[in-house]
């Protein structure tokens, strides 16, 4: 599809240019475009009916025109209104940024459960988009994306009938959500951490997903490359983990988005180890990576917690600066590590890293309770400290596998009931 490209900055915006890169790059990800120009426009402010000024709509009308355009991408939010309003007057489809991400994540869905999460995102995005005026059926978005040409039905303009179709793909990822918590609980059963690699989008995760032994994933130079997760055993027989490779991040990520994948970006709180990777070549490395700690802290993880966290500078054969700070501040300089995935460097310090950090905590004990120490035993069990039982007569041997601190939780709070 013939496709214009538009970034809209307004006065005392400094981010243009990475905007714009960035933006381009997104609609570059879908090979059905056909990108015939790309163009920054400047606006003092935003035009309630049309988005654009009267000048840049007369201008961008022309192009169109002349160049046969049949899609216009604008990296702003515009409202039902002006996207209305807009494909009326230029008499071609019109997506903003959320419409053209919701596209790409629709072309990158696999698995089932991704499949129902973007379907969730489209179907979530279309009820906050309803509007009256809509009775045509060329304005009707076909399939799960927008760029089809019109779909076998009318866009649904009975919000009811959109909301049982909401609850129905939500009650399909609930099962979905049920199935991830039973191995959930059989990996805390059986002792098994897992680590959780998370970044903004093509910082190279898939890269070094794949640089670990046994099951590879897609690793290509491209936005959202990897969209269904994807898990992995490693480590030695002693020192065993499960590492899984989700969705990258991005800025501005569309809210539709965030709610519908929520199942799958919450295991990430659930992770022993949160492995953020960042491309150290990227001269905007400080952006992403903000972006990136404040979706975490949206999804329940206490960032601050530096136990949990560690930095892998991805890239640094390509990379122009040297740099061994972390970005998350108050960050341990030992929780960052300098590879390059690709080249495979600096991943044997990684490696020993991950069990370092994973491991070098862990006591196995064994301790004898009496049986009738049920609040002591529930303790143990639920916090899924117990490898292995053997029951006596009167007493009840448990094999444990904790730190320092559990342990220490674990007799203060039973002293203190004693007392």
């Amino acid at each position: 599809m013939r496709t214009f490209v538009i970034s809209v900055n307004f006065s005392g915006q400094h981010d243009g240019n990475y905007k714009e890169y960035e933006f381009l790059k997104l609609a570059k990800s879908l090979s059905v475009l056909s990108i015939k120009k790309s163009t920054a426009l400047r606006l003092l402010k935003s035009d309630p009916a049309f988005f654009l000024s009267k000048g840049h709509l007369n201008n961008t009308k022309m192009f169109v025109a002349e160049n046969n355009i049949g899609l216009v991408l604008i990296d702003n939010p515009l409202t039902p209104i002006q996207q209305r309003n807009l494909e009326k007057k230029l008499d071609a489809k019109v997506l903003d940024r959320t419409g053209l991400v919701l596209e790409i994540f629709g072309s990158r869905a696999q698995t089932k459960e991704g499949m129902l999460q973007v379907e969730l995102a489209h179907l979530l995005h279309q009820k906050s988009r309803l509007v009256r005026s809509w009775t045509h059926l060329e304005r009707q978005r076909g399939g799960k994306g927008f760029l089809g040409g019109p779909g076998e039905t009318q866009i649904e303009s009975d919000r009811r009938s959109l909301a049982s179709k909401i609850v129905g793909v939500k009650n399909a990822i609930n099962k979905v959500k049920k199935t991830r918590g039973v191995q959930r609980n059989l990996r805390l059963k059986n002792n098994i951490p897992l680590i959780s690699f998370v970044g903004y989008t093509n910082a190279g995760k898939s890269t070094l997903f794949n640089a670990f032994p046994n099951k590879k994933t897609k690793s290509e130079n491209r936005l959202f490359s990897t969209l269904d997760p994807y898990l992995k055993k490693c480590g030695s027989p002693n020192k065993e983990y499960i590492i899984s490779d989700t969705v990258g991040f991005i800025r501005n990520l569309p809210t539709s988005l965030v709610i519908a994948f929520r199942a799958t970006l919450e295991e990430i709180s659930y992770s022993d180890l949160i492995v953020h990777v960042v491309d150290i070549s990227d001269e905007n490395a400080d952006e992403k990576a903000d972006v990136v700690y404040k979706t975490l802290e949206t999804l329940g993880v206490e960032i601050r917690n530096s136990n949990k966290i560690v930095e892998v500078h991805n890239k640094v054969d390509i990379s122009f600066r040297k740099r061994s700070t972390p970005f998350l501040k108050g960050l341990p300089k030992n929780k960052v590590y300098s590879i390059s995935a690709a080249n495979k460097q600096g991943l044997n310090p990684f490696f020993r890293g991950i069990e370092q950090n994973l491991y070098k905590k862990l006591i196995k004990e064994n301790i004898i309770l009496d049986v009738y120490e049920t609040e002591k035993i529930k303790w143990l069990y639920q916090n899924q400290l117990v490898k292995s039982s053997e029951l006596n007569e009167s007493s009840l041997k448990l094999q444990l596998l904790w730190n320092n601190d559990q342990r220490e939780q674990f007799n203060r709070s039973f002293v203190e009931k004693a007392l």
